[in-house]
C-alpha cells in the first residue's frame, strides 16, 4: 500500500462512495440504465451532510471500527450507515466490533443501520 492510499479518505472499491450517493446524491438529469428508465435520479436526502470515517484498508480491524464509532458519536452525527463486514459464521455479537460499536452508538441516541452481509437469505 502506498502512503497516498493510507492517508486518503477514498475507498479502494468505490463501495462507500456508491452507498453515500444512494443516501445523499444530488439530482442528475437524463440518467438511465442502458437506455431504460430515463429520467432524473437523486439520493434519498440530497440535503444531508456526510461525515466519512475510513476504517478499512487491506482489511478491517475492530479497533479502527470502534474508534470510528467513538469519533462519530463525539462529532454529533444523527445517523450511522455501516456497510462493511462479511458474514460472521459464529455471530458472536458480544465481541464483534461492528455489533459493539452499533450498540454503543444507539445508547448515545445515534440511529445505526448495519449491512446484514453479502450472501442473501439462507434456509434455516
Amino acid at each position: 500500500m502506498t502512503k497516498d492510499y493510507i492517508d486518503s479518505p477514498r475507498d479502494s472499491e468505490g463501495h462507500g462512495t456508491h452507498a453515500a450517493s444512494i443516501a445523499t446524491g444530488n439530482p442528475v438529469k437524463m440518467a438511465s440504465m442502458l437506455g431504460f428508465a430515463q429520467g432524473t435520479i437523486r439520493g434519498g436526502v440530497p440535503s444531508a451532510r456526510i461525515a466519512v470515517y475510513k476504517v478499512c484498508w487491506a482489511t478491517c480491524f475492530d479497533a479502527n471500527i470502534l474508534h470510528a464509532f467513538d469519533d462519530a458519536i463525539a462529532d454529533g452525527v444523527d445517523l450511522l450507515s455501516v456497510s462493511i463486514g462479511g458474514d460472521s459464521i459464529e455471530n458472536i455479537h458480544l465481541t464483534d466490533g461492528i455489533s459493539v460499536g452499533a450498540f454503543h452508538a444507539v445508547r448515545h441516541g445515534v440511529l445505526t443501520v448495519v449491512a446484514a452481509g453479502n450472501s442473501g437469505p439462507r434456509p434455516s
